[in-house]
């Protein structure tokens, strides 16, 4: 008899285990709000309960009572089925806990260098270049470069050229005053501006990727219950966390207790100076030194603290925006998409999968205003994001979008910080205030860029007023205010 009631205790106690475990693990995903762990609470308690009545003997019942024998079966299958489920949804949870954690504070940045050599050249390996000499540029991230140049001296001994700008290194090795340069990757792009056809009469004969780690940013003076977070969007191959230009630059504004959150774009091609040289160039040639750079350049050209960054890959925005089932968003005008083989998107409200958002945040060329429309569109294309992952029916595929987000999105914003809004929203399900704003400027082709100081380039110099007005904005929802 007693051997019986053991066997039924163990079904009993294994999904009293579970249920528990199931319970602690939602608790510390720190993002259910409490009405809804009561729920939880009262569900698993019940299912227990129910359990435990299901699996009672009856004492008038002969045992060899088949339909309590199959009555029986069925309630330790059942029992068996929901500690299975309670221990998957746990291991779920504890997965997400951690992506969280390590979205949310790993705050790293990961740096190329390559070794680039002629593509007509005989040079296969590092080891090739041996005696040779190597162009670089020597002021510009010296401890890293020193570094580098130690691994190289490690393969082949090579004697430095320095250039005064990545611009002369680049024109060193297609002159043939080197065999070799040192390029750090995220110059590349940059690199373009001035030839072309750099890549494609280039080849890399050695690599090295550093990690490293994001200075914390310093403590903000902002009021309780406000803060601003910089959005740098990356258009490149690799993870979020990879140096690369700011193609896209936002200055988000949120006071949680006016429920108002003001998105403000700066181009990336506005001509301010970069905190790093005290020089003037395009605000996107500032992510070419790290993410911390450019925060620090907006900071000091808005004159504003920035609480937290989060860095954006472009490329992969597909996958977040499929991960939450889509996102609506308005288009003020019909608009041929190129990305899409010229799609026809038309006036007015349309569902977007990933492809399409992604080809509607990158479309300039049919619009009059070019990389002006195109920015309202990234400001429109990430609020229906930031809307549709508010919903709290998206809590229950939560996991999903985390591994969709995955190396798309890298943040120095605390994960409990993280967990604090969203559980606050999730609780109240509070309506949001959203408003977008862009920073204006007149276009202009150059010379005297700190980057690239001999090559004509586009650049958009600041409208003063605007820049005014914008600060102005920021200011009032800071206060409490709501801009008009």
């Amino acid at each position: 008899m007693l051997k019986k009631i053991l066997r039924r205790r163990n079904f009993l106690i294994l999904q009293a285990i579970t249920s528990i475990v199931l319970m602690i693990m939602v608790v510390r995903l720190g993002l259910v709000p409490t009405k809804y762990l009561v729920i939880l609470g009262l569900v698993l308690v019940a299912l227990e309960l129910g359990m435990y009545l299901w699996l009672q003997p009856y004492k008038h019942r002969h045992h060899h009572d088949k339909k309590g024998k199959t009555r029986y079966l069925i309630g330790k299958i059942v029992s068996l089925v929901l500690s299975v489920l309670m221990v998957v949804g746990s291991l779920a949870v504890s997965k997400g806990n951690k992506s969280i954690d390590e979205m949310f504070n790993g705050n790293k940045e990961e740096i190329t260098y390559s070794v680039v050599v002629l593509k007509n050249s005989s040079y296969k390996k590092l080891s090739d270049l041996n005696g040779k000499s190597i162009g670089i540029q020597p002021n510009v991230d010296t401890t890293n470069q020193n570094y580098i140049l130690k691994e190289i001296a490690k393969k082949a001994k090579l004697s430095k050229t320095e250039y005064l700008n990545y611009q002369a290194v680049a024109q060193g090795l297609v002159n043939h005053s080197v065999e070799c340069i040192l390029l750090n990757e995220a110059y590349r792009t940059t690199l373009a501006e001035y030839d072309s056809n750099f890549s494609k009469d280039t080849r890399v004969v050695w690599k090295y990727t550093l990690t490293q780690n994001v200075k914390p940013q310093k403590k903000s003076t902002n009021a309780a219950g406000t803060f601003i977070v910089y959005i740098s969007g990356i258009d490149a191959y690799g993870t979020a966390a990879t140096v690369s230009r700011s193609d896209v630059n936002m200055i988000v504004t949120v006071n949680t207790n006016t429920h108002n959150i003001l998105m403000t774009s700066i181009p990336r091609d506005y001509f301010v100076p970069l905190a790093n040289s005290g020089k003037e160039d395009k605000l996107t040639h500032s992510g070419l030194f790290g993410v911390e750079n450019t925060v620090k350049t907006v900071e000091n050209f808005m004159d504003i603290d920035i609480d937290y960054y989060a860095r954006l890959n472009f490329s992969t925005l597909t996958k977040v925006v499929d991960a939450i089932g889509g996102i609506d968003v308005y288009s003020d005008q019909d608009v041929h998409l190129n990305a899409l083989g010229n799609k026809l998107i038309t006036e007015g409200m349309h569902h977007m999968d990933g492809k399409t958002a992604l080809a509607f945040a990158r479309e300039r060329h049919s619009y009059e205003s070019g990389d002006r429309h195109r920015t309202q569109n990234q400001q429109d294309v990430l609020m229906a994001i930031v809307k549709k992952m508010m919903s709290p029916s998206l809590l229950t595929n939560y996991a999903q979008i985390l591994d969709a987000v995955g190396n798309s999105f890298t943040t120095n914003m605390p994960a409990d910080k993280m967990k604090e809004i969203a559980s606050e929203q999730l609780n109240t399900n509070a309506s949001w205030n959203f408003s977008s704003r862009f920073l204006e400027g007149t276009g202009k082709i150059m010379t005297g860029g700190y980057m690239m100081p001999n090559t004509k380039l586009y650049y958009t110099i600041p409208n003063e007023n605007s820049v005014k007005q914008n600060k102005q904005y920021i200011k009032e929802i800071l206060s409490n205010d709501t801009i008009n």
